[in-house]
């Protein structure tokens, strides 16, 4: 039988891949976004110019041979999905504060993206391969110096040392492991009882009264009384003597 889309263990399970790819999707991005506000807060942000395709412009010094890209799909099977394992059915939804923890740095595990074949761009003067931002701040040096240089400055005091902090507080994060983890039944939850009443309560239940009884029974004093209506032939009757008379 298929599962609603309001069924509790495909909502746990769609917020499980939800966390996976905002780790490796959705995270990566905000944090090129941020950069990029940074950099504009603090005059370094440039428009860099994008690069010419070499098949069109053999010619240009900028040109590039654009490669194809081959990136690792996200991975979605339930085994490489570390919360994958507690969106069964009857899982306890309330832990202790280890527990929460454990469960919290649980969630945050996941890899990141990966390209498995090709990316990045050829340069057509020196057949060189480089990424497309650098091949976008070569065209941008021969196209815009002043913008380039510009881009070239070193970020200010106050933004490495929040980039240092940041970093060293993502490699401090340690990864719990789970204490005395065994294949045992979890015993600390209160187990499902299958509901014993209701045989009970049927078998105890009367039969529904008749309005009516047999012909041997007592009648009900609340039914209504039958009202007997008069025969037309005898009218018919009594009216032709009358007639003869």
């Amino acid at each position: 039988m298929g599962k609603s889309i309001r069924c509790k263990e495909k909502k746990r399970l769609r917020t499980a891949k939800r966390q996976r790819v905002d780790a490796m999707l959705c995270t990566p991005r905000i944090a090129v976004h941020n950069e990029s506000l940074r950099r504009l807060m603090e005059g370094r942000q440039v428009v860099t110019v994008p690069t010419k395709n070499a098949f069109r412009y053999p010619n240009e010094k900028d040109a590039v041979f654009p490669q194809h890209e081959v990136i690792k799909p996200i991975d979605f099977r339930s085994s490489h999905l570390p919360m994958a394992g507690y969106t069964f059915r009857g899982n306890r939804r309330k832990y202790d504060t280890q527990q929460q923890e454990y469960m919290t740095t649980l969630s945050k595990q996941h890899p990141k993206m990966e390209v498995l074949a090709g990316g990045g761009v050829v340069l057509a003067a020196t057949g060189q391969k480089v990424s497309k931002q650098e091949a976008e701040l070569i065209a941008t040096q021969l196209r815009n110096p002043h913008a380039a240089a510009a881009a070239a400055n070193p970020p200010t005091a106050a933004s490495a040392v929040e980039a240092a902090l940041a970093e060293e507080a993502a490699q401090s994060i340690p990864v719990p492991e789970p204490e005395n983890v065994t294949n045992e039944a979890d015993h600390s939850r209160r187990p499902v009882v299958k509901d014993e009443r209701r045989a009970k309560r049927t078998a105890e239940k009367k039969p529904r009264a008749k309005a009516v009884g047999g012909p041997g029974g007592k009648k009900n004093p609340a039914a209504p009384v039958p009202v007997k209506k008069k025969e037309k032939s005898e009218g018919k009757a009594k009216a032709g003597d009358k007639m003869e008379e």
